[in-house]
């Protein structure tokens, strides 16, 4: 499979890789947090899962023999969303192999992560939940996650310093989904540097909010239910930085709004009947997989007005065709003076006059020879006798 570049290719790539910044900055916050909750051992862990994944992409591109440019920061963004999704007390070789599986496996065969049906680093994550389960849910901390306590059916208890702990993350999780405050912030410059994508981030956690204040998975009250099932595994962290991949979405804001919201539903469904203590990540894979179904519901009125001015302001003019002479055949024309032209102009129209008067005269004589009859022409006889 060989890629070429194509102006169309080269704005693609100038787009997604200003998309992939912004998320460099955005996982820049809970990479801080990680470091600073997990010590050097969660900056270890993250730079070897970024090295894996470059290494990956480099490999897959001789592979490929893409010519398509390669700096557009997705393996770092992969190799990151990989890292912070995994416990600090993965092993080395779990992080290798998660971040080789979420390129060659998710990213390779497509070509690129834009042109990935799912995101890759869930898609790793349900790998690595279901090869090495006992690794992934095997945190530092004492106690249980909160994922697991929901699983269970138990309570943080209604202490406002239990919620404090949680919103800090001090509780057992993920490198990078425990600390809610810091992915307030990831939240608040997703906002404002892409409000449109922003969308279905916001859908999804109000479905999952809806969802746990209706259906509470504890007794000890819905304002509690709601903040655990926000702040356990990767509810919060996958609304974030997956529910607003520019290339999973649907295009339409109506159908980001409703595919939000559904995805949202999906994800807490799944989580009241797997067994699994983080289930999340394949409602997520779901919703990749249903995206493009949403871009296909009828239009709303306003776009439908929308549309009809689009095509009004595009309507195409008919210009006249102007035939244009190649400069080979306009240099093959002798250069004339404006003055030569006229005189032989008033030439031709002196000489064009006398020949017709010349017409004329012979014309004349010819009518005038025909009609006349000279005295010695002897008559015709048709009857009698002769005098000889």
């Amino acid at each position: 499979m060989t890629n070429s570049t194509t102006p169309q290719k080269s704005q693609e790539f100038l787009q997604t890789r200003q998309i992939m910044k912004d998320y460099i900055i955005m996982l820049s916050v809970p990479v801080i947090a990680a470091v600073f909750n997990y010590g050097l051992t969660a900056a270890f862990l993250i730079l070897l899962s970024v090295i894996t994944c470059v290494v990956c992409k480099k490999v897959g591109e001789k592979i490929i023999k893409t010519d398509f440019p390669s700096r557009d920061y997705s393996s770092v963004v992969i190799g990151i969303s990989v890292a912070l999704l995994l416990p600090a007390t993965a092993p080395w070789w779990m992080i290798i192999f998660t971040t080789a599986f979420a390129y060659f496996v998710c990213v390779m065969p497509f070509g690129s992560s834009d042109n990935s049906p799912f995101i890759p680093s869930v898609a790793a994550l349900c790998f690595a939940s279901l090869c090495w389960g006992e690794h992934l849910f095997n945190y530092s901390q004492t106690g249980d996650s909160l994922a697991k306590m929901l699983l269970q059916g138990n309570s943080i208890g209604e202490n406002i310093a239990s919620v404090i702990e949680i919103l800090s993350g001090n509780t057992p999780s993920a490198m990078g989904t425990g600390c809610i405050l810091a992915l307030l912030g990831t939240l608040a410059y997703l906002t404002i540097r892409r409000a449109k994508d922003s969308i279905p981030t916001y859908t999804f956690i109000l479905a999952v909010s809806i969802m746990a204040l209706l259906f509470p998975r504890i007794s000890s009250g819905r304002f509690i239910s709601l903040i655990m099932e926000l702040s356990s595994g990767m509810i919060f962290f996958g609304a974030i930085f997956f529910m607003s991949y520019p290339s999973i979405m649907p295009k339409r804001t109506i159908s980001r709004i409703l595919w939000g919201f559904v995805s949202g539903l999906i994800c807490m469904l799944i989580r009241y009947v797997s067994p699994l203590e983080e289930s999340a990540p394949f409602g997520i894979l779901i919703a990749c997989a249903i995206s493009d179904f949403f871009d296909k519901l009828p239009l709303t009125k306003k776009e439908k007005q929308a549309i009809t001015e689009e095509e009004k302001e595009t309507e195409v003019v008919e210009i006249p065709t102007i035939t244009v002479v190649p400069e080979e055949i306009l240099s093959e024309i002798p250069d004339v003076e404006e003055s030569d032209d006229s005189t032989e102009t008033d030439e031709t129209v002196e000489e064009t006059s006398e020949e017709i008067t010349t017409e004329a005269e012979s014309l004349e004589a010819v009518i005038s020879e025909e009609n006349t009859i000279t005295e010695t022409d002897a008559p015709f006889i048709t009857g009698g006798e002769s005098d000889e």
